[in-house]
């Protein structure tokens, strides 16, 4: 069945919803399973959101993909060749059709690669991409500005997901309808409703999926979408609230823990003119912080304390780094070698008349933010500091967050399946996320060379040492490893987590047991 037949099936059964009053989704498709995102779904442009496009909704693909191990395997390209320091070609996988019916092409692979970097600046930044153009019917050639053995890992970066130049567009060149070539096409989005209706592409290249249909609710709210698989509404959530997790086993449901790519970490407003500037302070506020604590108690066991931004699991990681201990008495002696002291006997720290107060802000879609936040103002205020915590969205922190404040965030450490990609983001100068301005010269020089170095292991160990020198630094502070649940109602079967994904990704093995 090709994409427009989907969709005037579609069109056909919403029809006689409407005229009927039944439950859209009950009434779509014979197996349809009902999935809460945790993020508004505000855009389907895969240039910006291709999380949810390739890995939740399954409509895009990329041209590369990454298996359990971070290892990298083919997806939409069977085979790639590093021609040149500068120029890779990449074969491209025959008979994958697109969901209007069209074959896919090194034309509109290069077409749609060409368009992710045009739209979304830090793609380009990422993969160093200069040109992307087709050789042949079924040969891209990609050129970077310069030798840059991690561009294959880069293409499985969801923002580089393939799409066809049909994709509906609004006028300001969004795509607001994109035609992909993933084993679920996209039938209707309700903006207004933050949902999404996906139905099984029949012509799929890879594993035909089970189900029928999806249907996607932006539900943001932790404590919301465990009380709608609760009540019946959801089949399928990540990110439950921790202490739910019994209450949701008691009541039938399958909880998976796992592990993902994702740390959770403090940063700083700037660490220029501010306390945060002196290293000694930076250290002290990681020794003040009880992680083991807060992993067994705050997250109920889900994750581990963290040393740095990798997992020991993680072929890139430096497996020489420990946690920060917990130590009150260390962490209030770098305080006062760095001129905090508690002169006028109130139980908080000042220096040159200022009090050590600052506001630590975090966000609330993933459920341990909170109360993690709050565990760590206490273990603060052991020495001496006075912290307000403020809970809003993302997009607010970044307006209202000051120099002088602080945040608790949820990164995702391997987007893409090199050690590169976080690393550079944070610790380079010119790193998007490195809005704190940290600055080192021997570890820019290390990364300079990691981007450049193509023996495998002389590579790893440039990164590793940089990882060591961040973490004597503490330029962020990581404080656990991030624990994912997944609950779904035990009626859905052959769900596998996969610690790629940046929350979670759906997989093709999944069915509905009648």
């Amino acid at each position: 069945m090709t994409y427009w037949k989907t969709l005037l099936a579609f069109a056909a059964v919403l029809t006689l919803c409407l005229a009927w009053g039944l439950p859209l989704a009950a009434e779509m498709a014979p197996d349809t399973m009902r999935v809460s995102e945790m993020w508004e779904i505000s855009s389907l442009d895969p240039a910006k959101e291709g999380t949810f496009i390739k890995e939740k909704a399954l409509i895009a693909e990329t041209l590369i993909n990454a298996a359990p191990d971070f290892s990298l395997t083919p997806c939409l390209a069977e085979s790639w060749t590093m021609v040149s320091d500068t120029v890779w070609e990449f074969q491209l996988r025959p008979g994958v059709v697109f969901h209007n019916g069209e074959q896919l092409t090194a034309e509109i692979a290069a077409w749609a690669l060409n368009r992710d970097l045009e739209v979304n600046p830090s793609n380009a930044e990422m993969t160093k991409i200069i040109k992307v153009e087709a050789t042949g019917d079924m040969t891209l050639r990609i050129e970077t500005s310069e030798l840059y053995p991690p561009l294959p890992a880069t293409l499985v970066y969801s923002d580089m997901a393939i799409i066809h130049p049909d994709s509906e567009m609004n006028d300001q060149g969004i795509v607001t309808h994109p035609i992909g070539t993933g084993a679920y096409v996209l039938t209707e989005w309700r903006q207004a409703e933050q949902t999404v209706f996906l139905s099984r592409f029949e012509d799929y290249w890879g594993q035909m999926p089970s189900i029928d249909t999806i249907v996607y609710r932006a539900i943001p709210d932790p404590a919301t979408r465990s009380l709608e698989v609760q009540k019946g509404d959801i089949d399928f959530i990540a990110d439950a609230p921790y202490g739910d997790l019994d209450l949701l086993r008691e009541a039938g449901l399958n909880v998976i823990l796992a592990s993902t790519a994702r740390v959770y970490q403090i940063d700083f407003g700037s660490l220029h003119d501010t306390p945060f500037e002196d290293q000694r302070v930076r250290q002290a506020l990681s020794h003040s912080i009880n992680r083991q604590d807060i992993v067994d108690y705050v997250l109920f066991g889900m994750g581990r304390p963290a040393a740095g931004a990798y997992e020991d699991a993680m072929v890139f990681a430096n497996k020489d780094l420990e946690p920060y201990a917990h130590d009150l008495d260390l962490a209030k002696s770098l305080l006062a070698e760095a001129g905090w002291t508690d002169s006028d006997g109130d139980g908080v720290l000042d220096k040159d008349g200022a009090p050590f107060a600052f506001t630590l802000y975090t966000y609330p879609q993933r459920p341990g933010l909170k109360p993690m936040a709050m565990a760590i103002q206490q273990q603060w205020k052991d020495v001496g500091l006075d912290v307000d915590v403020r809970i809003m969205d993302w997009d607010a922190i970044e307006t209202e967050r000051g120099p002088g404040d602080a945040r608790l965030a949820a990164f995702a450490s391997a987007m893409m399946p090199d050690p590169d990609y976080f690393m550079r983001r944070v610790y380079t100068v010119e790193g998007g996320y490195n809005t704190w301005g940290y600055e080192n010269a021997e570890v820019e020089d290390l990364m300079t060379q990691g981007m450049i170095e193509q023996d495998p292991e002389k590579r790893l160990d440039l990164y590793r040492r940089a990882q060591a020198i961040v973490y004597e630094e503490q330029p962020v502070i990581h404080v656990s490893y991030y624990g994912v649940n997944i609950v779904h109602k035990p009626e859905i079967k052959g769900f596998v987590f996969n610690p790629v994904a940046h929350d979670y990704m759906l997989n093709t093995d999944m069915y509905i047991e009648p």
